[in-house]
């Protein structure tokens, strides 16, 4: 009992930090990415090499269950490993942002809460999407990829 009054009385500085993200109105996604991007270097891109075989398995997972959001996450990483990404620095940095936040699983919503896990991943892969759309569909027509099946984003991941 003492353990669990002791844990619940910690502060959480993940939590503390996402917290500043939530006004009355609700959480501002929009200036959640633009600051997850701005706070990546050059050195924090590689670092995703590290977490693309658990986001490769987690993407194929969320394809299944969740099949745009799958695609979503499919394509950014597909632009972040092109070379057209390397041309745009801040739809680069926000969309590497995007691909950690989904790998990892330290996020505002667990992602094993059933049914509502994946909502905050998804709305980070969303703004990054719509953000940067201008990008996106040029990318998408040298690559031969169909941007309003990326782009139609729906409430339920």
């Amino acid at each position: 009992m003492t353990k669990t009054i002791e844990l619940i009385s910690k502060p959480n500085p993940m939590l503390a930090s996402y917290m500043q993200y939530v006004s009355d109105e609700g959480i501002d996604f929009d200036r959640f990415v633009e600051q997850g991007g701005r706070l990546l270097g050059e050195q924090d891109s590689p670092s995703l090499g590290g977490e693309l075989p658990a986001l490769r398995e987690k993407i194929e997972i969320l394809r299944r269950e969740y099949p745009l959001f799958g695609r979503q996450l499919e394509f950014l990483l597909g632009f972040l490993e092109s070379a057209g990404a390397k041309s745009h620095d801040q739809a680069r940095k926000e969309t590497v942002f995007a691909l950690l936040y989904a790998a990892k699983d330290m996020d505002m919503m667990p992602d094993n809460v059933p049914g509502v896990g994946y909502l905050d991943d998804a709305a980070v892969a969303k703004v990054v999407l719509s953000r940067h759309a201008e990008i996106f569909a040029r990318h998408c027509a040298v690559e031969g990829i169909e941007w309003s099946t990326l782009a139609e984003i729906t409430t339920t991941a």
